[in-house]
């Protein structure tokens, strides 16, 4: 509603008009512009807000968590159908990126012509028997030899490899957002960031990424396919969401519940574990949503999607079609004996500094200045644009040393995943029931001495960890979980190996015992125990590192020392740092403040706005001082707040408003005087309400809160103020009435409020904006004036709670000396907190 007041009599009368009236009653007078950037007049749509207002996916902003719940209507069959379809799709899109890429990767080393029986489709170059696997110079010339590999297997190996690589860069820039793998976009995008959806998981995107992922895995460099999986199957949920809800309005919160589903779903597939990529969702995204629920969506969806991938992969591991472990770790029914909890822990502590240094190494690769500097080098000695070429020419450069630390030797040409699944298993003793030979661990790591393979090894991991890290940060398509994981089972295969020397050079007593299995160290059990330790490493995640690593390998007797591993993994990571591999790219490369151009972007340049403080290490948690929430709250006096009483012109509001900063939205207050609160109104319910006004240069608008019933010293203000300025008015009115539709906070935050409270509201609650009212000294609770009024004191908002929790509060360290001066005993019992009661 809206009030109008009649001065015909002493006592001024008051009237209420509906919003619709407001606004028919302000059609006459000519219209113009706003004078926004463009020069066509932007339109924007008359439907009601809750139809735009959640959906619009410009900026940086996040959704209206209880008003989207709110409003939320869920079809049961729709959201089966959305999850049961994508499912399917997602595991027939995974069966055609692993052969896709497995092929094309083997194609640069030659062919396999053995009988289809005798070696696997998902693997040729590994699994092909020896004799019948043909590099290039055999096929072409028939040649075999060291001058052979290098003059004609070398350059048709690199001339392959680059041809991929520059597939991949053309894809990648003409979809920049598929680069890199995509799980910290989905975290973000699943609590809540309008982050461009229609776009990043579109069909386009889709597309690109799975072409773009399967030529950078075939390229050789050191990058995974498997984190950006989860990339593709949320591309895939939601086209079949838009397809199925037809984008009804107010889908906002099922789309995000049922992508939290989506990447379960990817994780699964990329490493054959349904179980262990549910926990991977429910441990590493911050949700809205209850466990519960996303775990039955989770399951049922990657059930649907393993299966789908299995009927696929049944028939492709050769032995006249049997059915085998798809990843099966084939070392025995070996049992560990106790001692080897020392290499076991060993192992955690390798983990957790792994994870430490590949994630600072990265850190220092992706400063800006030293990939520029690449960049330009490059592009000065090739005399191209650094602008247009710049970031292809780096990944020609990483490539051309990928190729020449891995083409030396034949096990650093396989794919990663064949690599890892060779380090799994142990070296055969005797040739097998049919006579042959053992193929792959007989060719590429058992026909060696004991030395030679711990060289290699060696050398494996020096070259992988260093390009791996640099790797990472290019501008393509491509994950760390499976370099992590190869380089951990490259070191868990080494410590495995002097292990072993060991118990059989010293023959210690306490070595000697022997389980009912076996009395032998398994090297390719510490290869499985090395990738978990290295895999929770670089993630900060356990439980489902040891479920994922089980279900991949079957390794049911090691899942006690996988645990011992993951633990002292974590405890060492935890001390050495803060954040994962994913939080760490959110924290110093998501929204960053780049160019004045972006300035008016909504919310552009002020991070994430994602608080993780619960999850985080107690270390960060350490650091939060005792403090109340004033101490960090933006004063009312900085804080631009649109006025109730106060009128605006057009171009008040486009300078000051509009176009004049990124905020996404301003509290609304009776006056700065008298700065009672009256809740928050958002930028582009603004823009709506005046688009459909007409109005001149000199229009003046005054808002109005819909059929709020305002506080008495508000409309007493109002009232002042039309009679100032009713006098000089030429019109009975003296200014356009706007009526705006405001957000009302469901929870009450006051100056002395905790800021662990205050924390927890916004991690929890998923709040987007706290205002922060004064608190009387005569313990009203309320907050406000004598009147009964709220007062608003401050402001607060996710961007701000985040950047503190991720300086680890260094900015209120010197609030400590001032909270100090206060008994603290009384302050606590002053706190005018509201508690979460759970």
């Amino acid at each position: 509603m809206s009030v109008a007041v009649n001065f015909a009599d002493d006592i001024p009368v008051l009237t209420y008009t509906r919003p619709s009236e407001v606004r028919d009653e302000s059609s006459s007078g000519s219209r113009s512009g706003l004078g926004f950037e463009s020069e066509a007049e932007p339109q924007f749509p008359s439907s009601p807000l809750s139809k735009v207002d959640d959906s619009k996916d410009s900026g940086f902003t996040y959704i209206n968590w209880s008003k989207s719940s709110t409003l939320h209507v869920q079809s049961i069959t729709n959201k089966w159908s959305v999850l049961i379809i994508s499912s399917l799709l997602v595991g027939y899109i995974t069966t055609l990126i692993d052969l896709a890429a497995v092929w094309l990767n083997d194609l640069k080393k030659g062919f396999c012509f053995s009988k289809i029986d005798k070696w696997s489709l998902l693997s040729p170059y590994s699994t092909c028997p020896t004799d019948d696997w043909h590099n290039w110079s055999q096929i072409i010339f028939g040649l075999t030899g060291i001058p052979s590999n290098i003059f004609i297997n070398l350059p048709i190996y690199s001339i392959f490899a680059f041809i991929f690589i520059a597939g991949a860069c053309y894809v990648s820039n003409k979809a920049p957002e598929i680069n890199y793998s995509g799980i910290a976009e989905i975290k973000l995008i699943i609590a809540g960031l309008n982050h461009q959806v229609s776009q990043y998981l579109g069909f386009r995107t889709l597309v690109y990424k799975t072409i773009g992922l399967v030529l950078v895995v075939s390229s050789g460099l050191w990058l995974g396919k498997e984190g950006p999986l989860v990339h593709v199957s949320c591309c895939i949920l939601n086209l079949v969401f838009n397809l199925v809800y037809r984008q009804q309005e107010n889908d906002e919160f099922l789309r995000r519940e049922l992508l939290s589903a989506a990447g379960a779903t990817g994780i699964s597939v990329a490493f054959n574990a349904p179980i262990g990529g549910v926990l991977f969702m429910l441990e590493s995204v911050q949700s809205y949503f209850m466990p519960t629920k996303l775990m039955w969506n989770s399951f049922i969806s990657a059930t649907i999607a393993v299966v789908v991938l299995t009927s696929f992969k049944i028939f492709t591991d050769g032995e006249n079609f049997l059915e085998r472990d798809l990843f099966s770790v084939e070392f025995g029914n070996f049992s560990w004996l106790f001692i080897e909890f020392i290499p076991f822990t060993f192992l955690g502590v390798l983990g957790g500094f792994y994870g430490y240094w590949f994630t600072k190494l990265h850190a220092i690769y992706s400063s800006y200045d030293i990939r520029r500097r690449v960049r330009n080098v490059l592009s000065k000695l090739l005399k191209l644009d650094v602008e247009k070429y710049g970031k292809s020419l780096e990944v020609f450069l990483v490539l051309t040393v990928t190729i020449a630390f891995n083409f030396p030797f034949e096990i650093t040409r396989l794919p990663l995943q064949a690599y890892m699944k060779l380090l799994f298993t142990d070296c055969p003793e005797d040739d097998d029931s049919d006579g042959n030979p053992a193929i792959g661990a007989e060719t590429f790591i058992c026909s060696s001495s004991n030395l030679s393979v711990s060289f290699k090894l060696i050398y494996i991991f020096i070259q992988g960890f260093v390009l791996s890290s640099y790797t990472y940060g290019l501008s393509l398509p491509g994950g760390v979980l499976m370099p992590s994981l190869a380089l951990g089972a490259t070191i868990g295969r080494l410590i495995g190996i002097i292990s072993q020397s060991i118990q059989n050079g010293i023959g210690w007593g306490i070595t000697e015992e022997c389980t009912k299995s076996s009395c032998l160290v398994s090297p390719s059990a510490y290869a499985v125990v090395g990738a978990a330790s290295f895999m929770s490493g670089i993630t900060k995640l356990t439980m489902c590192v040891v479920v994922i690593i089980f279900e991949l390998t079957g390794a049911v007797t090691y899942v006690l020392p996988i645990m011992i591993a993951v633990m002292v993994s974590k405890f060492v990571n935890d001390w050495l740092c803060n954040d994962n591999i994913y939080d760490h790219w959110l924290k110093n490369n998501f929204n960053v403040f780049t160019s004045p151009s972006s300035s008016s972007i909504t919310n552009s340049g002020k991070g994430s706005g994602l608080s993780d403080f619960v999850n985080s290490t107690s270390i960060v948690k350490s650091k939060l001082p005792d403090i109340i929430t004033s101490r960090i709250m933006i004063p009312i006096s900085r804080v631009r707040c649109i006025e109730l009483v106060k009128s605006y012109s057009i171009e008040d509001l486009q300078n000051q408003f509009l176009n004049g900063d990124n905020h996404e939205g301003y509290p609304v207050i009776g006056s700065y005087r008298n700065p009672v609160s009256l809740g928050y109104v958002k930028k582009e319910e603004i823009r709506r309400q005046i688009s459909q006004l007409q109005y001149d240069n000199e229009t003046e608008i005054s808002f109005q809160i819909g059929s709020e019933r305002l506080p008495n010293s508000v409309i007493s203000e109002q009232l002042r103020d039309l009679q100032q300025k009713s006098p000089t008015s030429t019109s009975a009115d003296p200014y356009k009435k706007v009526s705006i539709q405001i957000e009302k906070s469901l929870i009450t935050l006051h100056e002395k409020t905790p800021i662990v409270t205050l924390i927890e509201i916004f991690e929890k609650l998923h709040f987007n904006y706290g205002i922060i009212l004064k608190s009387a000294d005569n313990d009203n609770f309320e907050g406000g004036n004598s009147n009964g009024d709220q007062i608003m004191s401050g402001f607060v908002d996710r961007f701000l709670i985040s950047k503190l929790v991720n300086s680890q509060f260094e900015e209120l360290h010197d609030d400590l000396a001032i909270a100090s001066e206060y008994d603290l005993d009384i302050l606590s019992l002053d706190r005018q907190s509201t508690e979460l009661i759970t």
